[in-house]
């Protein structure tokens, strides 16, 4: 099975060989030191396609040093180069090294470790290592260790061939985080406008295999995370006392969420002496859509925990343009119907709605989204008996107290048929801002209407098969009622028409078919 799909791999890069074929021959710098000083100064000299070699040792830095014009930097050995960070974080910076991808030679990061200050421990959101690049270009990050960051590891941008491969991460915080497929999408929209790639179509996707991902700090941060239309691709990997993430259409204000993930082939555990054992989920997502296949955890309550924060969250705020799914959002497919109003009659503090005099059937009403207009506050109901509607609350809620009923509160009942960018939903129309600031439903608009409007977003199913949990093959669910099983999500069914990407990765069968003047990557990680 192993030689197939190297076979398969080989003939599907013959494209990309040819691009690399002078890298192939690429000169070799080595840098004076591991100081920024003489590691720049290597990179100054360096002519495209050139990898500079950083001697061993322990160095510490406090500048970026950008990698451009297809020169790539290599290390000694993660236990031999190491670099620690004492970036500053003002003005958003704490780069070591930004990547920016090359038409013709694979700008490449490699075999050195990466490893915390003791100076600037203050969060860094921007990434240590910040990567680019567009459609015609290429990058990869491999056989680094990333040691105890205080800082989101790896922040890639926009759609360029690449790989994050055969890395350790001992981690404080993100691992990997991909904000956006479309270079220059600033926040989603153009992929949220594009076609779905997947499989052997996704291979300008963010790829992240082969890599060890481990928690030292205890609260769960996650492995991976994507936002602004990202496409990831997370196979062949693991994971301990972490789990697989993406971002939906909502904490991140105008952010779109991640627009499709590939999970797959990837071993998870969650240890009993580490804190919130057992975690939730292995995988936790938000918005998009994708596949979840043949993975293993241990240590978790499910494979998949599906979540829809805009159905029980109003995000209000001028930079909170889509607001909650309360039934009347026009970001939001809903019917037109009011189909209940009227006053609670339970006590004051009730953790359910209550009507004197109802005679409703047992659950005609799981499904509807439950007003309080006196609160403000909104939720799906998930069950009702003659007279009493129950819905989602603690756990389920992001940004308030989970809503109650006072005696004489009034309530209204709607009904939204999908979300914006909800699990399970694809391509749309194209969203844009329009300019104004002042009011939250003018600040963005669907471009075919012209007005705030949900933008048609077609059905496109998330398919889970082949996970085991414990040893026991399990699917997923959702307690979100809107996300609904055989209509956003399928179990034990593989997508149709779905092929993976061959493995390894084309670059990763690039690099050791034919490593630049024989120059062998070390694989001594720890």
């Amino acid at each position: 099975m192993k030689i197939f799909k190297l076979k398969t791999a080989i003939t599907f890069t013959a494209t990309i060989l040819s691009m690399t074929q002078s890298a192939c021959h690429a000169s070799l710098i080595n840098a004076a030191s591991g100081s920024f000083v003489d590691v720049s100064n290597a990179m100054a000299s360096a002519l495209p396609g050139s990898i500079v070699l950083i001697p061993p040792g322990t160095n510490v830095w406090t500048q970026t040093l950008s990698l451009n014009n297809g020169v790539s930097i290599q290390g000694s050995g993660t236990n031999q180069t190491v670099i620690i960070d004492e970036e500053s974080r003002a003005n958003n910076g704490g780069q070591i090294f930004i990547l920016t991808g090359n038409p013709i030679y694979p700008t490449e990061l490699s075999n050195l470790q990466l490893c915390g200050g003791v100076t600037n421990t203050s969060p860094n959101y921007f990434g240590t290592v910040v990567c680019n690049g567009t459609a015609n270009t290429s990058w990869r990050v491999d056989h680094v260790v990333f040691n105890g960051l205080y800082a989101k590891n790896i922040v890639t941008y926009g759609n360029a061939f690449n790989v994050i491969d055969h890395n350790s991460f001992f981690m404080t915080a993100i691992a990997i985080e991909d904000n956006g497929y479309v270079a220059g999408d600033a926040n989603g929209d153009q992929s949220y406008v594009l076609p779905p790639t997947y499989g052997l179509n996704s291979s300008n996707c963010l790829y992240i295999e082969d890599n060890f991902f481990t928690n030292i700090i205890g609260q769960q941060a996650g492995a991976c995370d994507g936002e602004v239309g990202a496409r990831v691709v997370f196979r062949y990997n693991t994971v301990c006392n972490e789990y697989f993430a993406n971002h939906g259409t909502e904490t991140g204000g105008r952010f779109r969420s991640e627009r499709s993930f590939e999970v797959y082939d990837n071993n998870f555990n969650f240890s009993p002496s580490a804190p919130n054992y057992p975690y939730f989920t292995m995988a936790n997502i938000r918005g998009g859509s994708g596949v979840i296949f043949s993975n293993t955890a241990n240590g978790y309550t499910s494979i998949v925990g599906l979540r829809n924060f805009r159905s029980t969250d109003a995000y209000n705020g001028q930079w909170y343009p889509f607001g909650g799914a309360t039934g009347t959002s026009p970001w939001d497919s809903n019917s037109p119907t009011l189909y209940l109003s009227g006053t609670n009659s339970a006590s004051n503090g009730s953790s359910y709605l209550q009507v004197a005099g109802a005679n409703w059937t047992n659950d005609q009403w799981v499904g509807y989204t439950l007003v309080n207009t006196n609160s403000g506050y909104f939720s799906p109901v998930n069950s009702n008996s003659v007279n009493t509607m129950y819905y989602l609350g603690p756990g389920l809620v992001q940004s308030h107290p989970p809503m109650t009923f006072n005696t004489g509160d009034n309530f209204q009942l709607y009904f939204v048929y999908a979300t914006l960018d909800q699990p399970g939903h694809g391509s749309g129309d194209l969203l844009v801002d329009d300019g104004m600031t002042t009011n939250n439903d003018e600040y963005v608009i669907d471009t075919s209407f012209g007005v705030p409007a949900y933008p048609r977003e077609a059905l496109e199913p998330i398919y889970c098969w082949s996970n085991t949990l414990s040893g026991t093959l399990t699917g997923i669910s959702s307690p979100y009622p809107g996300i609904e099983s055989g209509r956003d999500f399928y179990n034990d069914t593989p997508k149709p028409n779905y092929t993976p990407l061959p493995y390894p990765h084309p670059l990763d069968v690039i690099y050791h078919l034919a490593p630049p003047n024989g120059f062998a990557v070390s694989t001594n990680a720890p």
